[in-house]
């Protein structure tokens, strides 16, 4: 996926319907609106291993680097590399107050690359390496294709840390951006700036989103409007990708599965924000300047309380071009399952949106009319509506393929076409759907989770976490995913009228600010 805009971007380089809640309040966490992550004092790195000579490796060949160091509480690493191989290794450690207490961490380093930093499993809820440790080995594996030549520089460690409530802000005086590093660095939060935003309770007691309101004729929920629904860990806006695999490819977590999948059968599936279990994700390694915002993380599996997938997300965020933020997704997966080349292809969300329940209109702009509709279910539910004059008359949510959405784009919007638009060029189909449609603040209908929206120390709402009211929005493809291959797209998202977004979506289009030809990767298996 390849971004072209006027300003030099720099590339460092959803999930299944939310069935199980997770408090919104855990990972809202700080407002962290400085600069943080973005640089690691060389002087905080001790060097554990200095490299020899390369060494030529074998298809499926190991090398072991003896580290025998203890390193205490630090957990940042980094291993600065040569190679032309694909490389899947092992992190091996142990607990320094129980030596029999041990964990090995599994890694993947692409080819070329020449530094590879990651925090190991110690801050997150639920690690499994949270204990002052030392580092035993690092055992490499050649899983290329082909022999070629692996040389260890140097592998050194830190004291960096994060916290893993903390959110990340950005703005540009018209958007206020927010990823949290405790779901995954999944986006959790689109703000307006530049607009009068305002949720309110309407006469009717109805919960609304509408800008240029006078707050003083209304009840005013919040001028700080989040978009988003961040409601559990299957929220967000966030990467969700599927494999449909198992025992007979090797598929075996070793952990309690929570719920049976889609069809009745448990997938793979790697979920930035975390497990249905509240789970977090680890957080490989992320950076943030004024304008960007860059995490890597190492997703969980959803099915499950506590696994951890053997693959990576990497999600930028930045600021484009006609008021737009870009959002640049990425994934590798490196389980090694045995021939996924024979397993069913999966859609693949790209990526999963959920907005807040007040944006309850459906709109795309299609070649059979304009879809501008507040009446849509859950995909559950109901049954796919194809068109605008699909005879589908109750319990549908929309699947229009790609030839019938003008723009590449949707929204959630309100009656009067205002909300959150998304651009995503070259999916295969533009998905759309709902959740509850219940709009009251009515903590009778939510009892378990009021500790979760409602802040007893200044009795104020989140409403975006509000039960389980969403909209879903959904472009997708149909692919299969593969071991050690890049997957990676781009999309736009925009706070306005429908206008508006039109407008400046088409300014993208015309641009070619987004190519996602790379998606084809998978296809091409």
């Amino acid at each position: 996926m390849k971004m072209k805009t006027r300003k030099k971007i720099s590339l460092f380089l959803a999930a299944l319907l939310g069935l199980m809640s997770f408090s919104a309040c855990d990972f809202l966490g700080k407002d962290n609106s400085s600069i943080s992550g973005s640089v690691v004092d060389e002087e905080t790195f001790e060097v554990l291993y200095k490299g020899k000579e390369a060494v030529n490796l074998a298809v499926g060949a190991q090398t072991e680097i003896p580290i025998g160091k203890d390193v205490g509480d630090k957990n940042y690493l980094r291993i600065k590399i040569a190679t032309d191989l694909d490389i899947v290794g092992y992190i091996h450690y142990a607990n320094n107050q129980n030596p029999n207490e041990t964990h090995k961490e599994k890694i993947y380093i692409e080819r070329n690359e020449t530094e590879f930093t990651m925090f190991l499993d110690a801050f997150r809820v639920g690690a499994f390496g949270d204990f002052s440790k030392k580092i035993e080995k690092i055992t490499l594996q050649n899983v290329s294709e082909e022999a070629g030549n692996l040389r260890i520089r140097e592998v050194a460690i830190s004291d960096r840390t994060y916290d893993n409530q903390e959110m990340l802000y950005i703005n540009n005086h018209a958007l206020k951006i927010g990823a949290s590093l405790a779901v995954g660095g999944a986006l959790c939060h689109v703000e307006s700036l530049n607009r009068s935003v305002v949720e309110y309770l309407d006469k009717d007691g109805k919960v609304r989103i509408d800008e240029d309101i006078d707050a003083s004729k209304v009840v005013a929920i919040t001028d700080e409007v989040n978009l988003i629904n961040i409601h559990d860990l299957g929220r967000e806006i966030q990467q969700s990708y599927y494999a449909n695999v198992d025992e007979s490819y090797g598929y075996a977590p070793d952990d309690e599965v929570l719920y049976e999948g889609i069809g009745g059968a448990v997938l793979y599936n790697p979920v930035q924000a975390g497990s249905a279990g509240h789970n977090q994700t680890q957080i490989i390694d992320y950076r943030q300047t004024e304008d960007e915002i860059y995490v890597k993380s190492r997703p969980q599996d959803w099915f499950f309380r506590n696994t951890q997938t053997d693959s990576y997300m990497e999600s930028t965020y930045t600021f484009g071009e006609y008021n737009t933020l870009l959002v640049t997704n990425r994934f590798v997966n490196f389980s090694q399952f045995v021939n996924m080349e024979s397993a069913w292809v999966s859609s693949q969300e790209t990526p999963a949106v959920y907005t807040v329940h007040p944006l309850n209109y459906f709109y795309c702009e299609t070649v059979d009319g304009v879809i501008n509709d507040p009446n849509l279910k859950p995909a559950t539910t109901g049954q796919p509506k194809l068109s605008v004059g699909d005879a589908v008359l109750e319990n549908y949510y929309y699947v229009l393929f790609h030839e019938k959405v003008l723009g590449s784009w949707m929204a959630n919007v309100n009656d009067k076409g205002f909300g959150l638009g998304m651009y995503m060029p070259m999916a295969e189909r533009y998905n759309a759907s709902r959740g509850w449609a219940m709009t009251r603040y009515e903590l009778v209908y939510n009892n378990q989770y009021n500790t979760s929206i409602y802040d007893l120390s200044d009795r104020r709402f989140v409403p975006s976490a509000y039960v389980n009211n969403y909209n879903y929005l959904c472009p997708n493809i149909t692919r299969r995913m593969v071991d050690f291959v890049p997957f990676e797209y781009g999309f736009a998202l925009y706070v306005g009228t429908v206008e508006e977004m039109r407008d400046s979506f088409k300014k993208l289009d015309d641009d070619g600010t987004i190519d996602n030809s790379s998606m084809d990767a998978w296809a091409k298996i």
